[in-house]
């Protein structure tokens, strides 16, 4: 059994501590938060040790693994602190707010041989990984390009204040859906990729944008638009979807299913010419216990195993999360501002 301590229980905190307690291979210790409220209800009606200070926390109780799950805006400190003692990190996304800041975590994990994973839950989505196989099985053959959309509404009315209205906070849609989209893109693409073109549009912050297009290019070969939209009224909840074009037919998923078009049927995968479709019922969906998705417990069931030294390398790394963020910051450069 793995020790672990949670760094801030706010929404996702609070989501994130009810699947832990319920993953094998690891027990909740200890955790921090700065609502003193919040602690003393917890510290009462449950086992674990509460702390308003985490650097006191992670002095006093023996961890395997913290999971980090603040602000973005202290992501690096509380990541940096950890690392240089050793402890393994799960952070939620984005990594940091820097793609300077977060290059150098890669470099410190490295350096004191420190495993961690960042929050990108799309790669542990039952759908998303059936679309991952089938690019790696070069089902619809040579990729030449794709269109990856994010959308919600977030930001439906004029908005001036908060964190949302800020990017130094981890605000705008570039940085708080952009990097969902990003990450998706370099999951099934590659970390060989660049920032060829993008926009940014404002419709009711007055800081920051609520449109992103940007186009990516990986490895001069498949080229991608991400078009991220938090001002769509239309929607409901956040929703992801991708288009892939191949010379061999298309792929069209979201988290709940997948179609597969072929111009030649595929024997060997059972799939016909013409439209497959293919639901998230259809797929794997067992996971110890079931809160917000079965992503989210499929994501903490990957960290057990880092932990465990059962796997060397987490699907969401620090490495690919800084490819990430330096996507973030390429896109937000290349637009040359706000419209």
């Amino acid at each position: 059994m793995k020790n672990i301590a949670l760094i801030g229980i706010g929404k996702m905190g609070m989501s994130h501590l009810a699947i832990a307690n319920q993953t094998p291979g690891i027990e909740v210790k200890a955790i921090c938060d700065t609502s003193k409220p919040l602690l003393r209800f917890l510290e009462k009606n449950t086992k674990f040790a509460a702390y308003t200070d985490y650097k006191k926390m992670i002095d006093e109780v023996p961890l395997d693994g913290v999971m980090v799950l603040v602000p973005n805006a202290f992501h690096f400190d509380l990541a940096k602190y950890c690392i240089e003692r050793g402890i393994d990190l799960f952070v939620e996304k984005p990594f940091t707010l820097s793609y300077a800041d977060s290059k150098s975590l890669v470099e410190l994990a490295n350096a004191h041989n420190v495993k961690g994973q960042v929050g990108y839950v799309n790669r542990f989505n039952p759908i998303f990984q059936h679309v991952k196989k089938l690019l790696d099985q070069n089902v619809i053959g040579e990729v030449s390009n794709y269109l990856n959309r994010m959308t919600g509404g977030v930001i439906l009315k004029e908005n001036s204040e908060g964190w949302r209205n800020d990017y130094k906070k981890g605000g705008g849609c570039l940085f708080d859906y952009g990097p969902h989209c990003f990450d998706l893109s370099t999951y099934f693409f590659g970390t060989d990729v660049k920032v060829q073109s993008s926009a940014l549009k404002k419709v009711f912050s007055t800081a920051v944008d609520d449109i992103v297009y940007s186009t990516l290019l990986h490895g001069d070969k498949v080229v991608g638009l991400n078009y991220i939209n938090w001002s769509d009224s239309s929607v409901r909840k956040a929703t992801n979807s991708i288009e892939i074009m191949g010379s061999k037919g298309k792929i069209s998923a979201s988290k709940q299913e997948l179609g597969i078009f072929l111009t030649e049927a595929n024997t060997q995968l059972n799939l016909e010419k013409g439209w497959n479709k293919i639901y998230v019922t259809d797929e794997n969906t067992n996971v110890p216990y079931y809160l917000r998705g079965e992503d989210f417990s499929r994501q903490l069931m990957e960290f057990s195993s880092l932990l465990h030294g059962e796997i060397d390398e987490a699907t969401s790394s620090f490495y690919t999360a800084s490819v990430t963020d330096r996507l973030l910051e390429e896109t937000k450069e290349l637009s040359g501002g706000l419209l």
